[in-house]
């Protein structure tokens, strides 16, 4: 018996020691993370950065706005500063001038998308906008060819007008039973109707639709974009990526790829069994152009994944971003009615009250697109260009960038930096009245809402037009008016943010509609 006090005391003994080994183990592995850290940043000259600590680097410090957390830090830091978000190198650009710098003479090298867990997954490993592959130069091209040509936009005008139509005839019911408009659901249902016929030709939301299929769209749309403004530890330390399948993130992903290639592949096996006609009146969405594409070398076809992998893209950037940015105008519009009453006069000067606007009339309309410039720049549809990747090492001011460095440009910041904007702060489209040659095609360093040079969206042109038709029909079928507890003090409307893949009103903007034109034009 006396044994047993002797063997727990060495037991005890041994344990003690065990984990005095391994704390110093530990405490020998940080130090000497930290010492090559060191060592490494003092052989090379990288740009100035907060302090990085070792294995989770700067990760600690984003919080859940990360675009205005590293907008102040370039305050103290620089337009060009440097991070290490746990393994992974990271500049942050935040002026035009280092925008100009890696989109354009540096495009070469930072070209391709980082490996994200999420788009390895559900995106097919390679999926064009989000992430790099021999292909992807192949399908961006096929996208601005054959996609989003002017002819192919022009002939989803009358679809485009039909939706609209339809909207402003469920406002204007509402608006005759004295309802305040839930103005957010209205955008996206609207948004989602319209990407989804060019797309595949079936509408997925609202009046004629099937309930059951509507609802399991959106829960997986949704789902989609929840795990596109999830944080993933593997992102950024992949040594970490046991964590995320003990956290089951894996397994969820891997279910979402389930659910939304069975869905796509539904629409694809739909259009080949009933294949458009080909005629005068034929719209053909994008499915029916895909189906007789080519493959990259000429032969066959398209591929089935690769059809889903374009589709998946397309909807990950063009169902939100639309919506968003609608609602964003509108808000400031509620906010500041003067320029919304300049707006309305402008189209009863140039459109008149006798007819509706149509497509045609916005190149005349420059005080409207003005407007919704001034709202690409104060309300960025992404806080964030989708982020880039160097392929090499390269040099950029002198500093050090290796291979694999992240970029991140954050136009949240650079729209709201009064060195480049005079009281950027405040919502004024004259700025662009005054400056009509700074544009949203890319040109223009200072205001890039689809971003440029190589990886620049293919899906512009549809954005930009969707954009200005939808906000010229709106402005001129109705006076817009806040709710009644909020019309003497609008600028109390709230406009606090929610970040994500796209930056959301944190709360959905609802006001009341007052008809301007004849009944007739309702119905």
């Amino acid at each position: 018996m006396a044994a047993y006090p002797a063997s727990e005391k060495a037991w005890n003994s041994a344990t003690t020691k065990n984990d005095g080994f391994f704390n110093i183990l530990l405490l020998l592995i940080l130090l000497g993370v930290a010492v090559y850290t060191f060592l490494f940043r003092k052989s090379h000259r990288f740009p100035p950065g907060p302090f990085s600590w070792p294995i989770v680097g700067n990760l600690l410090i984003l919080g859940k706005s990360p675009h205005i957390k590293l907008a102040n830090l370039a305050k103290q830091y620089g337009p060009l500063m440097y991070l290490r978000l746990g393994s992974v190198n990271t500049l942050v650009a935040s002026s035009p001038a280092m925008a100009k710098e890696f989109l354009k003479n540096q495009d070469h090298v930072f070209q391709y998308r980082p490996p994200l867990l999420l788009v390895q997954i559900v995106g097919n490993n390679w999926t064009f906008g989000i992430i790099s592959g021999s292909t992807w130069r192949f399908v961006k091209k096929l996208c601005s060819n054959e996609l989003f040509t002017m002819k192919q936009l022009q002939s989803f005008q009358p679809l485009r007008m039909k939706e609209i139509q339809e909207t402003i005839k469920e406002i204007y019911m509402e608006a005759q039973e004295g309802k305040v408009v839930d103005v957010n659901t209205k955008l996206t249902s609207f948004s989602t109707n319209h990407m989804t016929q060019i797309l595949f030709g079936k509408r997925c939301c609202g009046v004629g639709t099937n309930q059951r299929e509507t609802r399991w769209f959106k829960e997986t749309v949704d789902e989609l974009f929840h795990w596109y403004g999830v944080f993933i530890i593997a992102d950024y330390i992949p040594s970490l990526k046991w964590v995320t399948k003990l956290q089951g993130i894996d397994a969820s992903l891997e279910a979402l790829h389930t659910k939304v290639s069975t869905f796509l592949q539904q629409i694809i096996d739909e259009h080949r069994r009933n294949p458009n006609v080909v005629d005068d009146d034929t719209v053909k969405d994008f499915v029916d152009v895909l189906l007789t594409m080519p493959q990259e070398d000429g032969t066959g076809h398209l591929s089935d994944d690769t059809i889903q992998a374009i589709m998946n893209d397309m909807l990950g950037a063009g169902l939100d971003s639309s919506s968003v940015t609608l609602e964003w105008v509108m808000a400031e519009l509620l906010r500041h009615p003067d320029i919304m009453k300049r707006a309305q006069e402008e189209l009863d000067t140039i459109v008149g009250t006798n007819r509706l606007v149509s497509e045609s009339d916005l190149q005349h309309l420059p005080y409207l697109q003005a407007i919704l410039k001034e709202t690409f720049r104060i309300h960025p549809p992404g806080p964030f260009l989708v982020p880039h990747r160097s392929i090499q090492p390269c040099q950029v001011e002198g500093y050090y960038l290796p291979t694999n460095t992240r970029l991140i440009v954050n136009l949240w910041a650079m729209g709201r930096d009064p060195n480049i904007w005079e009281k950027p702060l405040e919502f004024d489209p004259d700025r662009f009245v005054q400056h009509p040659e700074i544009d949203v095609h890319g040109h223009n360093f200072e205001l890039l809402p689809f971003g440029t040079g190589r990886r620049a969206c293919p899906g512009r042109p549809l954005g930009i037009l969707f954009a200005q038709i939808v906000l010229a029909n709106l402005l001129q079928s109705f006076d817009w008016t806040l709710p009644p507890n909020l019309q003497q003090e609008p600028m109390k409307l709230d406009m606090s943010e929610t970040f994500g893949l796209t930056l959301k009103k944190t709360q959905g903007l609802c006001a009341k509609a007052h008809p301007r034109l004849q009944p007739h034009f309702y119905h």
